[in-house]
């Protein structure tokens, strides 16, 4: 059996068209699995609905700790299929999808993880934006030679969780979603990296889901009151410092090309970070520190220059072009205020949410 798990958040009616596309599968052997993560009642009332008229398909849980690895967690431990079939509760899958990742998993199973292309689409379902997306592979480490990227096997394809599939046993290895990772950012990358330490991903080459292009309006109810700009930075400092022990455990932390992808990718994320300060009223210093690290980390990236000269202008110019249509926020959080940028991707995270996990 697929236990097929969708939490369920603030989707309203779109929760309706994902659980829609799990009675459409052409695979008839499931089980759909749909986590309350503190959901808003009109969410909830569609949940409820779908359950009323198929009891014997559905099941509901509810997971008051708030975030995508808590409420994913919950409904894989529910779960009493032999395979895991993740979807979001705004995406849509197509009729054939856990019928050709179930087969190509039985087909190989030595691999960890089946995931397959996307069709990016309108907010209103309406428009196919881009059709057939494929995923690269894990982006900072795609200079390394294949013999360092085999040892280190950072080359991991950064897919959508909406895409994974993979049998339950597997978990005994590879553990849950990190719950560090709170709300809702770098979880799935996390998971990927364990998985692919036990396995190789397979891709099913078409589309199987259809994943919508969020609008500016359904992001920020999204949200609203639960994504911080500063927890986004400790968990990306957490990830940072769990890729570093892993290459330590491969004795590869002093390779020179290791040494090389970590400079570049440090000065991406410095330079992103320095960047979303900038459209905040009172981050403008804020950003520009963070520019001078990237730069110095890698010199031959001269964007960030001109960043920095951005950073000169008004508030209102600032904005338009550096404004987070995710967070919506104008100023600084005060957390920010006392974060200490030279303890930034240095390999060794500390923080206050490591004793919440």
């Amino acid at each position: 059996m697929i236990s097929v798990v969708i939490p369920f958040f603030r989707s309203g009616e779109l929760l309706g068209e994902a659980i829609e596309s799990v009675f459409n599968q052409t695979e008839k052997d499931w089980e759909l699995i749909l986590v309350d993560n503190n959901a808003s009642d009109e969410t909830r009332l569609v949940a409820e609905k779908y359950l009323k008229k198929n009891p014997d398909r559905i099941r509901l849980v509810h997971e008051p700790r708030q975030g995508n690895a808590f409420a994913r967690n919950l409904g894989i431990i529910s779960a009493v299929g032999d395979y895991i079939a993740l979807l979001d509760d705004d995406d849509i899958m197509y009729p054939n999808r856990l019928k050709l990742q179930k087969s190509a998993l039985e087909n190989q199973p030595h691999a960890s993880l089946v995931f397959g292309f996307v069709d990016r689409v309108s907010q209103d379902n309406q428009k196919i934006l881009l059709h057939g997306d494929q995923f690269s592979s894990f982006v900072h480490f795609r200079k390394c030679s294949p013999e360092v990227q085999k040892i280190v096997r950072l080359n991991f394809p950064d897919a959508l969780p909406s895409t994974f599939f993979f049998s339950k046993k597997i978990l005994n290895k590879t553990g849950y979603f990190d719950t560090h990772l709170t709300p809702c950012f770098l979880e799935d990358t996390d998971f990927s990296l364990s998985m692919y330490q036990n396995g190789d991903f397979i891709e099913v080459n078409e589309p199987i889901i259809r994943f919508r292009m969020p609008s500016s309006e359904f992001l920020k109810k999204k949200r609203k009151k639960v994504l911080s700009r500063y927890r986004m930075i400790k968990n990306q400092d957490y990830f940072y410092t769990k890729v570093i022990k892993h290459i330590q455990k491969k004795n590869l932390l002093e390779d020179p090309e290791i040494q090389n992808a970590l400079s570049i990718w440090k000065a991406r994320w410095l330079k992103e970070l320095g960047m979303s300060f900038l459209g905040l009223k009172n981050g403008v210093s804020f950003g520009q520190k963070l520019l001078v690290k990237s730069f110095k980390e890698n010199p031959k990236d001269f964007s960030v220059l001109r960043h920095f000269l951005r950073s000169l202008r008004s508030y209102k110019k600032r904005y338009l072009k550096y404004g987070d249509i995710q967070i919506k926020d104008e100023v600084m959080e005060q957390e920010i205020e006392f974060l200490i940028i030279e303890n930034l991707y240095t390999g060794k995270h500390l923080c206050e949410f490591c004793e919440l996990s």
